[in-house]
C-alpha cells in the first residue's frame, strides 16, 4: 500500500537506510560467472541474469529473475532485475537450441524501503515489526527452481517451448478474517510462498517489412485474493482463507516496424484466469498497452526515444520521454522525464502494521501506476566510457 504523502522533515530513506540496504561496503555484485565452451555445451555458472522471453519489457515467459522495486519499474530492464547464483547449461544440435537452468538461490521481489517516495508493495510486519512471510531457504535442493527451454527455427520463424517450476515471486496473503472485521478485531495473516508450474511459447516471424513476436504462457496453481466480503458456507469467516488457487493464461503480441525514420514497436498483453469466481479481487481480463519508440538524429549525434505503458484495465499510464546526445566517444548526456497518470488506490501503508487499511484495501482493486501521480520527475544522466 502506499502512502498518500511522504514526511518533508524525514530524511530520504534509502539515504537513511543505506547501511542496511547495502550487500557490501565497497560495491554490489550484479554478475559474476564462469563460461566453459565444449563442442556442443555451453555451461555458466554463477551470478546472473536468464532472460526468457520475446517482447522487451513484458514479463509473460520471462519470470526468471525478480524485480527489485527500488524505484518502481523506472530503471533500464537490467538494472531492476534481481541476478541469482544459477548453473545454466545450452546443448545444440543443429538449429536448436536446448537449455536447462538450476536455481538454488531463492530471492523474491523486493519492494522499495518503507518510507520512500516508491514505496507500494511491502513485507507483512506484526505489532513488533517482525515480518511474517516465511521465506524458503536458498540453497536447499528441495526448493530448487528448474527451467527448461527448446529453441528452433520452422519455415522461417524462430519458436520456443519453456517449462519453468518456480516460486511465485508475491507472497500469497493467507487469512482468517471475520467478515465483519472491526479495528479491535483484525484479520489474523499468514503471508506464505507458494509454488507455481509455468509452460511457455513463443514466436517470431518477419512479415514483410515488420517483425511479429507472440508470447504466451499457462500458469498452474498461481493464488488470487478473494474479497472480504465472500463468506459462501456461513461460517463468518472469509472464504478458503482470502485466496483461491486457479489457473491462468497470458497472452502477448507485438510488432517491430520503422515509419518515417522512427523505429516503433506496440505490444498488448492480457491475462486471463480459468474458472473464475466472481469474488475474486481481479477481473476475469487484465489487459495493458505498451508503445516504444527510437528516433536518431545523426546530424546531431542525438537519440530520441519514449516508452508508453498504459494499464487498460486500472486506467493508468507512465510515459518516458528520454533525449541522448553523444558528446564525445566518451561521454554520453541523456535528459528525460517520467509521468504518471491514474488514481490513487491503497492509501496506507501495510508494511508498517496498519491492518485496519488491509480490510479497506481488500475491498477494492489495488492501483499501480496511478499511486504515484504525484511522483512525476525530470532527471539527467551522464556517461563517460573509459
Amino acid at each position: 500500500a502506499a502512502r498518500p504523502e511522504r514526511n518533508s522533515q524525514e530524511p530520504l530513506v534509502f539515504v537513511e537506510t543505506l547501511p542496511r540496504e547495502k550487500d557490501s561496503p565497497v560495491a554490489e555484485t550484479r554478475e559474476l560467472y564462469l563460461d566453459f565452451f565444449l563442442k556442443n555445451l555451453d555451461i555458466r555458472v554463477g551470478k546472473q541474469y536468464v532472460v526468457w522471453g520475446v517482447l522487451e519489457g513484458v514479463r509473460i515467459t520471462d519470470e526468471i529473475n525478480p524485480i527489485d522495486f527500488r524505484e518502481l519499474i523506472l530503471p533500464d530492464l537490467l538494472d531492476y532485475r534481481i541476478p541469482l547464483w544459477t548453473v545454466k547449461l545450452n546443448h545444440y544440435r543443429g538449429d536448436t537450441n536446448y537449455e536447462f537452468l538450476w536455481i538454488p538461490d531463492i530471492k523474491f521481489h523486493k519492494p522499495a524501503p518503507r518510507g520512500s517516495e516508491w514505496e507500494l508493495l511491502q513485507d507483512i510486519r506484526d505489532q513488533d515489526d517482525n515480518i511474517l512471510t516465511k521465506r524458503p531457504k536458498s540453497f536447499a535442493l528441495e526448493n530448487s527452481e528448474l527451467g527448461f527451454k527448446v529453441n528452433t527455427n520452422i519455415l522461417d520463424t524462430e519458436l520456443s517451448l519453456s517449462y519453468f517450476y518456480t516460486w511465485d515471486d508475491f507472497p500469497v496473503i493467507f487469512r482468517t478474517a471475520r467478515v465483519d472485521q472491526t479495528p479491535s478485531n483484525p484479520p489474523i495473516l499468514y503471508p506464505t510462498y507458494t509454488r507455481m508450474h509455468m509452460y511457455g511459447a513463443t514466436a517470431v516471424k518477419q512479415v514483410g517489412p515488420a517483425i511479429v513476436k507472440t508470447e504466451a504462457a499457462y500458469v498452474t496453481d498461481k493464488y488470487f485474493g478473494l474479497r472480504n466480503t465472500i463468506d459462501r458456507d456461513g461460517d463468518g469467516f472469509t472464504d478458503s482463507n482470502g485466496e483461491l488457487q486457479r489457473d491462468h493464461i497470458r497472452l502477448g503480441l507485438g510488432l517491430d516496424f520503422n515509419i518515417f525514420g522512427m523505429d516503433l514497436s506496440p505490444g498488448y498483453t492480457l491475462w486471463h484466469i480459468i474458472g473464475y469466481d466472481e469474488g475474486l479481487i481481479q477481473p476475469q481480463n487484465d489487459s495493458s498497452f505498451s508503445l516504444f519508440g527510437r528516433k536518431e538524429f545523426p546530424q546531431n549525434s542525438a537519440i530520441f526515444q519514449f516508452l508508453w505503458i498504459y494499464l487498460i484495465n486500472l486506467d493508468e499510464s507512465l510515459v518516458k520521454p528520454k533525449l541522448t546526445f553523444q558528446v564525445s566517444d566518451k561521454l554520453q548526456v541523456s535528459g528525460g522525464l517520467d509521468l504518471f497518470y491514474g488514481k490513487k488506490g491503497f492509501l496506507g501503508n501495510v508494511g508498517d502494521g496498519a491492518v485496519n487499511n488491509l480490510i479497506a484495501a481488500a475491498q477494492q482493486r489495488p492501483q499501480f501506476i496511478g499511486n504515484f501521480r504525484d511522483n512525476d520527475r525530470v532527471y539527467m544522466e551522464f556517461k563517460y566510457s573509459f
